[in-house]
């Protein structure tokens, strides 16, 4: 209904899916009862787990000089929006994992500052 499925199709075009390297901002409902009540995470996603209606995929950020790293389900029903802010150049890989040993490559990225 919301077009979230069309960020995890394999067969898009990469302009118009999620990919492993771009930064992306997750609104999620912190409960099913209260729907005022949410939280948001930004980050850089490493990981894209494509599993049909267990999709998931890892984000990454550091929050006060510690690495944090959430793995959000793709279609679950306290996800509340998924927006791609900044599209990442061609990466040679599917899995970001290097960003966990050096993470001053993941700071390189102007939409993460913001």
């Amino acid at each position: 209904v919301d077009g979230r499925s069309k960020l995890f199709v394999r067969r898009a075009r990469p302009k118009d899916r999620l990919c492993a390297g771009d930064v992306v901002f997750v609104e999620t409902f912190n409960s099913m009862s209260d729907t005022s009540a949410t939280s948001s995470f930004t980050g850089v996603c490493i990981a894209i787990y494509r599993r049909g209606i267990d999709t998931s995929f890892i984000l990454r950020n550091m929050v006060l000089n510690v690495g944090v790293e959430v793995r959000f389900m793709a279609y679950s029903p306290l996800m509340k929006r998924i927006e791609i802010i900044q599209k990442a150049k061609k990466s040679k890989r599917a899995k970001l994992f290097y960003l966990r040993e050096n993470p001053g490559r993941t700071f390189q990225l102007k939409a993460l500052k913001k």
